[in-house]
């Protein structure tokens, strides 16, 4: 009897696993030892603001399930935005404030379609594809409470797996592709408040 196909890419992941990494079919979890570097944003330039303090809100509230995964990376996508926003922002102002809003922050995975049948126990296709996206908005406002103006961005990227990874392959592409997309909303957020709040700019 053919196994129905929905149970065909677990199983051939399956052997896949143990014919190239001789993996034990107990190895569920990623390796404890691998270890991340701190994401930091401390080398680009600073942005001083016309302000007397900076707040930093993260307006984005992770679903916790699937298909989004950012609360299972080694690093979340509004946390690298957080950072991006304690590293770079300044306040140099005698009066008013400049509120960081993180309005997005979001990793999902979509699945792929795999080869199946006999051909596809002999194929490694690419299992997922995971799309990284961060959205962002900094508003100025003045002692009396008045919004004096803003600047926004957003940054997207996507990168794709085998359906041979192991669990730290994954963890691996995850921060990499929150750290490359972090790095682009910076390079376009700062582009964004030194063309919309230049008078704001010190």
């Amino acid at each position: 009897m053919t196994a129905p196909a929905a149970h065909r890419p677990i199983r051939r992941r399956t052997f896949l696993a143990l014919a190239t990494a001789g993996l034990a079919a107990g190895c569920a979890r990623p390796d404890p030892t691998v270890r991340f570097a701190d994401l930091t944003f401390a080398g680009r330039a600073p942005i001083t603001l016309d302000a007397a303090r900076i707040e930093i809100v993260d307006e984005y509230r992770m679903p916790l399930a699937d298909p989004n995964v950012e609360h299972r990376a080694p690093l979340a996508p509004a946390a690298a935005t957080e950072r991006w926003a304690r590293d770079v922002l300044r306040a140099s102002g005698a009066g008013g404030r400049a509120v960081f809003r993180i309005t997005k922050g979001s990793l999902v995975e979509n699945r792929l379609k795999t080869t199946g049948g006999l051909k596809g126990w002999f194929t490694v296709d690419q299992a997922e594809r995971y799309d990284a996206a961060i959205e962002g908005r900094l508003d100025l406002y003045g002692a009396d409470g008045r919004l004096l103006g803003n600047a926004e961005a957003q940054a997207t990227r996507y990168q794709t797996i085998a359906e041979d990874a192991s669990l730290n392959d994954r963890q691996r592409l995850w921060y990499n592709l929150v750290e490359a997309t972090a790095t682009d909303f910076a390079a376009s957020m700062e582009a964004a408040i030194r063309g919309k709040l230049a008078p704001y700019v010190r």
